[in-house]
């Protein structure tokens, strides 16, 4: 039975991690994508202005082999990568387990990314290779899609997640907080209002599911 599992991991630890370093407030966002041979990762989300910057930074990484600017939409580009065969790490490891990627996003100084394994011995496999190559990966939590498929109260908006997770991941629901509302809209480019509603029905939802459950 397939699992889903959380990680986190710090940005220069991940192949696409310098991006980040390019220019403050970059974010880099994951395609979904099954791996197919060297296929990993091959295409990604940056958002910055300064996409020149950003063509430098992938020029200059020895794990790129080439990529391609393929589309631009306000002031996220779309790439597509190759990359090298000596690709080591989380990239070998996604691959040699024949994961999938869900989703992922780098900010600040960190990855987050969510994987789908075949099963929780295949999972095991990932994570033991990957902190026995010296990554300092967390594994932030393990969830069965077939449970959440019984569970339609916990099937969040993207919109929804995207906001718990950046909320989480800057330190909103922290004490003294990391951040605001406001520091969150401008991250998402919406209003702290849309915000607010988007973290209030994503925790009304999972908060209903969890303790009602049983």
């Amino acid at each position: 039975m397939s699992v889903i599992a959380d990680f986190s991991v710090p940005a220069d630890q991940f192949p696409l991690g310098h991006l980040l370093e390019v220019r403050s407030g970059v974010q880099v966002r994951l395609e979904s994508m099954i791996p197919t041979g060297q296929s990993v990762i091959p295409y990604f989300w940056v958002q910055s202005p300064d996409v020149e910057a950003v063509e430098q930074a992938l020029q200059e990484a020895d794990v790129v082999s080439e990529f391609a600017l393929v589309d631009r939409v306000g002031d996220e580009t779309l790439f597509r990568v190759a990359w090298h065969e000596s690709v080591d790490g989380v990239i070998e490891t996604i691959r040699d387990t024949d994961s999938v990627i869900l989703g992922g996003r780098g900010h600040g100084d960190h990855w987050t990314f969510q994987l789908r394994f075949q099963g929780n011995d295949s999972l095991s496999t990932f994570y033991r290779t990957v902190v026995e190559k010296g990554i300092d990966l967390e594994l932030e939590g393990v969830h069965n899609p077939l449970e959440e498929s019984e569970a339609p109260e916990l099937q969040l908006t993207e919109e929804q997640r995207e906001a718990l997770i950046i909320a989480l991941d800057d330190g909103y629901f922290d004490v003294p907080r990391g951040t605001t509302l406001v520091e969150l809209a401008d991250e998402l480019g919406i209003s702290d209002s849309a915000v607010s509603q988007r973290i209030r029905r994503g925790l009304t939802k999972i908060l209903s599911a969890r303790l009602t459950a049983g």
